[in-house]
């Protein structure tokens, strides 16, 4: 009796026996199969290709999705955040009264002219704790430096130092009216890191303000 031995066969363990068609034989009783006449070929879960696959696309997402934020949403936000030392406002001076009714303090006050205090300044890292006292008192801003406190925050490093000081408040719209807010110092990308209270005159045609010296170094009131 012979036999003929089909080129496939199923076994178990997750593989198939194949005999090679080029080495099929006709077998007789006594014969048998031997190692050379097999080749082992494992077989794949589907599933386990599914899983894999999913595992691409996913990492796959996540590296654009990274790259997205890094090409488009960072330097969106950048831009969004970035202080713009021009737009400032100018507030304009209110003339009600005459001079003989103005207070005592719009004939009393220190004048400082400093150029470097602008905006536009971006020389040097200088202090103000010379410039003004450990106790308030009154200065006047003139020359090309500016007039008025920034009214808006200033880039850090301008107005020659590290930290711009800018004004946080309301100026007195009235000649002789007196008002009170914050100057605050622009740091380590916190715009009000530091701050100090002041006084501001309408001096009918001019400001004065109500200054002491920082409580830091590297930190000055910047002008417009």
């Amino acid at each position: 009796m012979t036999t003929k031995i089909q080129p496939y066969r199923q076994y178990p363990q997750n593989k198939v026996r194949t005999i090679s068609p080029s080495n099929e034989k006709i077998l007789s009783d006594n014969d048998t199969i031997t190692q050379s006449d097999i080749i082992w070929t494992p077989t794949y879960s589907k599933s386990k290709i599914l899983q894999w696959s999913t595992i691409l696309w996913i990492s796959l997402g996540t590296l654009i999705f990274l790259f997205l934020s890094i090409v488009v949403v960072i330097p969106i936000v950048v831009l969004t955040n970035k202080i713009t030392s021009t737009i400032c406002p100018t507030t304009a001076i209110t003339t009600t009264v005459t001079s003989s009714s103005l207070p005592f303090q719009c004939s009393n006050y220190t004048t400082i002219t400093d150029e470097t205090r602008s905006p536009d300044y971006s020389g040097s890292s200088s202090c103000d704790n010379a410039t003004f006292p450990n106790s308030p008192a009154w200065f006047r801003f003139t020359g090309s430096g500016g007039t008025l406190l920034a009214s808006c925050p200033i880039d850090e490093y301008r107005c020659g130092t590290d930290y711009p000081g800018w004004y946080s408040g309301i100026y007195p719209s009235l000649a002789g009216a007196v008002t009170s807010g914050s100057v605050c110092y622009n740091s380590n990308g916190n715009l009000c890191y530091y701050t100090s209270s002041i006084l501001i005159t309408n001096c009918n045609g001019f400001y004065i303000y109500y200054l002491t010296q920082p409580s830091e170094c590297n930190l000055r009131y910047c002008t417009i």
